[in-house]
Order: C-alpha cells, then sequence, then structure tokens
C-alpha cells in the first residue's frame, strides 16, 4: 500500500468525522432556534399580559383580579429568567459544535492537501524518470548513428 493510499484512507475517514460535526452542528442549531423560539413567544406573552396589567390599573376593578394578573405576569418573569439560562446554554452549545465543526473541515482540507502535494511529486518524479529516459535514448540513437 503506497503512502497515497494510506492518506486517502484517513481522508475518507476525516470526511465522515465532518459529516457527523455536520449532523451535530445542525441539531444545535435547532435546538438553540427552538429554544430561543420559545422565549420570542413568551416575551411576546409578557408584553401582551403587562399592557392588560395596565389598563387594569387604570380602570376599577376587583383587588383578587389585580392580584391574579400580577402573580401571572411574575410566573412569566421567572420562566423567561429560565429560557433565558436555556438559551445561553444552547447557544454555547452551538457554538462549540461549530467550533468542532471548523476543526474538522481544517482537518479534511489538510489531508487534501496533502495528498495533492503527493501526487504532485510523482507526477514531477514520473516526468523525471522520462526525460532521463529520453536522454539515454538519445544518447543510445546517437551513438548507433555515429558507428555507421
Amino acid at each position: 500500500m503506497t503512502q497515497s493510499d494510506s492518506f486517502q484512507k484517513i481522508l475518507v475517514v476525516r470526511e465522515k468525522e465532518k459529516k457527523q460535526r455536520q449532523k451535530e452542528y445542525n441539531k444545535a442549531i435547532d435546538s438553540f432556534e427552538e429554544v430561543a423560539t420559545q422565549l420570542y413567544t413568551l416575551l411576546k406573552k409578557k408584553e401582551d399580559v403587562e399592557s392588560s396589567y395596565k389598563q387594569f390599573l387604570e380602570s376599577p376593578g376587583p383587588i383578587t383580579t389585580l392580584s391574579t394578573h400580577y402573580s401571572f405576569l411574575e410566573r412569566i418573569k421567572t420562566k423567561i429568567t429560565q429560557l433565558e439560562e436555556k438559551v445561553k446554554n444552547a447557544r454555547k452549545y452551538m457554538e462549540n459544535e461549530q467550533s468542532k465543526l471548523t476543526e474538522a473541515h481544517i482537518e479534511v482540507k489538510k489531508f487534501e492537501k496533502l495528498i495533492e502535494q503527493k501526487h504532485l511529486k510523482q507526477l514531477q518524479k514520473e516526468k523525471n524518470e522520462e526525460t532521463k529516459l529520453m536522454d539515454e535514448l538519445s544518447v543510445i540513437q546517437f551513438s548507433y548513428s555515429e558507428d555507421r
């Protein structure tokens, strides 16, 4: 097995790793988008509840309803805080997966470049051997024509 074949096999393995990293990165993106969407929805809901709460404060009404609105608003704020932490963690995970994907991509490129360089060296070696052979043939042909 030639050195080039070994590099080719390693390249295949690295490409598989890169594809796996791409899948994991895509999952991380999906997870981040899902949590971020939940946070966005909850923030919109909080805005609506705050608006409703302000309207309720301006109009006369029972204290129990006011208390219910306030406690509901506090629960939403607690959920928002929890979701913000989840978004932060999901973003960190996504960035980590992106870093791993970048590393895998670099590894693939390294081996592609290495294989290309080996191939170019081999072509140059073959060209040099061909030139040497042609020189030898020319010398033989010249000496043959001199003998005549």
